[in-house]
């Protein structure tokens, strides 16, 4: 008998051997929960095999297609995934869905009796799509949730799990630590050594922790190159973790320098029950207080990060509900042309004001927009927003002065972002030169390997970009040799150390002799004092932007201002 022969239901015996034969044939060498066949057309399911459990053994059974699936949601599905799964498994959605692309995969957490948790895999294709008869299986994937594949070592997932297990143990004594690393220069070991190198580097970590005095009872790949172990405290010694933070890489002849950070939380007896997940995000936050890497790379949670680290939890809580209450406000800070006193341009900055009237720092925020993508959402809505304001200034016939906006690394990865941001510039009202984008030496490393084909098709259509923060980096002599920039804007703390050193005044004058020999112009950054103005008007800087001129003003004080110095 041909695939396309068969009918069902046929309940004879011979014709349930060859049943069985034929399904086991298609699905040979794979090992599933349980195998079956289902008529949509008359919503039935036969169960070929099936070892979910002792509690629902259907083998060679035919049954009611949705008394299985109920019957499965009583058993086996977690009580949070139900209502999807019913969702999912729908006659009526797996029709829809195998119509549009042939095959239906989706994935829900099983229960077993012993208090197991699984991941299951749900697999729907058409054996007889004439006939409305489709193979279903159902297929174990909880070592895909919980073991890295390329370390064999625990995912994220993983790891707070287990490390919660020997937490939460009553039975144990010890005092515990939580160690978050993070590699520094990863992408140097891939440009040397390859991928297939820089997978090696990544196993060879695990084997390090191993080795140490550190003895660690659980290992965790979190994610890319940053790696978690829970250990017992008095295993951790500072100076052998300095020397284990430094290790020489060799492969293929070739050696290279490899160094690490670490946050080392030091888990209380009374905080055994807290999330191990927030305690990794607290620890890869507290990376930032590090100092100097080079000198001390590792560093302690103390109350004062835990502090930060709330702060910026109960932040990133109330930002969808602050972008959904138009709590963000775009304020604009003048840029004065040094010869003529006179304003010359201005940069747009986002300010969250909460419903309350409190005033959110964008220290605490921006970072957290990034970390949670929603930082190219930001971007966006502060383009459109200076968009509106100069046409409808220019529209009435007002004042208008050209305005810069940030442009983030995150929006060079999100290509509707950058298609939306083109049409934009392309389709407005106001002259072109009055758009202009403010770009990191960090962003545009993003862009040069990732879409630098998006600044310059908005550079060959007429808008201007900056290169911000000139200074605070390290490759900013190559970044301003591979691309033409319009204006470089000098970093604050060029500013600030005016007047400290006669080598900190040689350097800002040598930055502005520099610019101006390429044909670029200059805009310092965060002048605040006379001094720092004299300064500056002596070395020839083309523009100065800081409190000394004017703080960001609200929207309406720009306009008042434009209006008042036309």
């Amino acid at each position: 008998m041909n695939e396309g022969d068969v009918r069902f239901p046929v309940m004879g015996e011979e014709q349930l051997a060859l049943k069985h034969e034929q399904i086991v044939t298609r699905l040979l060498n794979k090992v599933y929960d349980y195998v079956a066949l289902v008529d949509l057309h008359k919503n039935t399911i036969y169960i070929d095999f099936d070892q979910v459990s002792d509690l629902w053994d259907w083998t060679n059974e035919e049954h009611d297609y949705d008394e299985a699936r109920f019957s499965l949601t009583d058993h086996f599905i977690l009580p949070e995934d139900c209502e999807t799964f019913i969702r999912n498994s729908d006659r009526e959605n797996l029709i829809r869905q195998l119509e549009e692309r042939d095959e239906y995969i989706f994935t829900s957490h099983f229960l077993q009796p012993d208090g197991t948790k699984n991941v299951k895999m749900f697999h729907y294709y058409y054996y007889d799509r004439e006939q409305g008869l489709v193979i279903a299986s159902m297929e174990d994937k909880t070592s895909l949730l919980y073991q890295d594949p390329l370390t064999g070592e625990l995912t994220r997932r993983g790891f707070i799990e287990s490390a919660e297990e020997i937490l939460r143990d009553e039975q144990r004594t010890e005092e515990f630590a939580i160690l978050y690393f993070n590699l520094r220069g990863f992408k140097a070991i891939n440009d040397l050594f390859g991928a297939e190198g820089g997978d090696k580097a990544l196993r060879w970590i695990p084997r390090l922790l191993r080795q140490s005095n550190l003895h660690p009872l659980v290992i965790g790949r979190l994610n890319a190159d940053h790696f978690a172990c829970l250990v017992e405290q008095k295993n951790v010694n500072e100076e052998e973790l300095m020397d284990l933070l430094h290790q020489t890489y060799v492969a293929n002849n070739r050696s290279l320098d490899l160094y690490a950070v670490c946050c080392i939380i030091n888990i209380p007896d009374e905080d055994r029950n807290d999330s191990v997940g927030s305690m990794c995000g607290a620890a890869r936050m507290a990376l930032n207080f590090i100092e100097d890497e080079y000198v001390k790379p590792f560093i302690v949670f103390d109350e004062r990060m835990r502090t930060h680290y709330m702060e910026r939890s109960q932040t990133a809580a109330e930002l969808g509900a602050a972008l959904e209450n138009d709590e963000f406000k775009v304020y604009y800070q003048p840029v004065y042309d040094v010869r003529t006193g006179k304003i010359a341009s201005a940069e747009a900055l986002v300010r969250w004001q909460r419903g309350e009237g409190d005033m959110v720092s964008p220290g605490l925020f921006v970072p957290v927009l990034e970390e949670n993508g929603r930082i190219s959402q930001m971007d966006l809505f502060v383009e459109r927003s200076v968009k509106n304001f100069l046409e409808q200034r220019h529209a009435q016939n007002q004042p208008i002065v050209p305005i810069s906006m940030n442009m983030s690394q995150m929006d060079f990865y999100d290509k509707d972002m950058m298609a939306s941001v083109l049409l934009d510039v392309s389709n407005t009202t106001v002259p072109l030169d009055f758009t202009r984008f403010e770009v990191t030496e960090t962003a545009y490393s993003t862009v040069a390997e990732n879409n630098r084909n998006a600044l310059l098709d908005m550079k060959r259509i007429g808008v201007k970009f900056y290169l911000d923060d000139f200074g605070s980096g390290y490759s900013s002599f190559s970044t301003i040799r591979d691309f033409d920039f319009d204006v470089i804007k000098l970093d604050m703390g060029f500013v600030q150390k005016i007047g400290t050193s006669i080598k900190a005044d040689g350097v800002i004058w040598s930055i502005i002799a520099m610019a101006h020999t390429i044909g670029t112009k200059v805009v310092a950054e965060g002048a605040e004092t006379q001094e720092q103005v004299d300064f500056l008007t002596d070395c020839g800087c083309d523009y100065i932007q800081g409190y000394y001129y004017s703080k960001p003003l609200p929207e309406h004080e720009f306009a008042e201002l434009l209006n008042k110095t036309a």
